[in-house]
């Protein structure tokens, strides 16, 4: 599934993400989510994904669809933290955006959880 991923998200990124199939759109999600843990972590996923709550939910749904169940859940969770998102006028700090919405401080618990994942789930 490695090379699959890594195929899929070098079309998106040369072809752009609307030019692939549904399928591979789903593949691209998750690679782009793996890319995106691996540079930084979870919270740098959402700090460079909010607000498009709609992506992160897809990104979870083909997670699911392709067996990635525990990374999913995980996602999931986090994603739920931020229900109700909207960029803040005026802006902020993303350390100020953490404390509105994730006050307990779960992003860095999810993101310990992800990073125990053998190979995010990926057989």
């Amino acid at each position: 599934m490695h090379t699959q991923l890594a195929e899929v998200f070098d079309r998106g990124l040369s072809d752009g993400v609307d030019a692939l199939s549904p399928a591979d759109r789903e593949l691209f999600r998750i690679q782009d989510f793996i890319i995106e843990h691996e540079m930084g972590s979870l919270s740098a996923y959402f700090y460079n994904r909010l607000p498009d709550l709609d992506g992160i939910h897809a990104a979870v749904a083909a997670m699911r669809r392709h067996g990635l169940t525990e990374l999913a859940a995980l996602l999931d969770e986090a994603a739920g933290l931020f229900a109700g998102y909207a960029d803040p006028d005026p802006p902020t700090t993303w350390e100020a955006v953490c404390r509105r919405y994730d006050p307990a401080g779960r992003l860095d618990e999810l993101d310990r959880r992800i990073g125990a994942l053998d190979n995010y789930g990926l057989e």
